[in-house]
């Protein structure tokens, strides 16, 4: 009985995790939307309002790792990684706000994409992860 108990807090923490990563996910796909907006157009308000997105983004990866934290805890043999958070450095802003320019642009919408195909792929791991102790939990009942 207590391994069942065991299978349930994981499958709890893990659908913790994806409430998270959908967050992170969801603030990834406005920051995109503000960034393709500043590359074919947009100014310093538009880079402004996509690096606060960036921010948000930033703030759920790292509720990703406390979840993910309690997850391992949980079940100590999941070996997988988080994507890392996308640059949002002083210099980093600086040049995207105030010295606007495609280039800049270009490289961190680059980075939003590829963060959102790590998040969104960690995801599908996480839900393997819980069909597999779905499974094991029905094998309890």
């Amino acid at each position: 009985m207590d391994r069942l108990k065991e299978l349930y807090e994981a499958k709890r923490a893990a659908e913790e995790v994806i409430a998270r990563i959908d967050n992170a996910i969801s603030s990834l796909d406005s920051a995109s939307s503000w960034g393709l907006f500043d590359i074919f157009g947009g100014g310093m308000i538009s880079s402004f309002i996509k690096r606060g997105k960036i921010q948000d983004a930033n703030a759920d990866i790292e509720e990703i790792y406390s979840s993910l934290t309690v997850l391992n805890k949980e079940l100590e043999d999941v070996d997988m990684h988080l994507p890392t958070e996308i640059s949002d450095t002083i210099s980093d802003g600086a040049f995207d706000i105030w010295f606007d320019n495609i280039f800049t642009d270009i490289r961190v919408q680059g980075e939003i994409k590829d963060t959102l195909y790590e998040l969104k792929d960690f995801r599908r791991n996480i839900i393997s992860l819980i069909e597999r102790l779905n499974a094991e939990i029905r094998q309890y009942q």
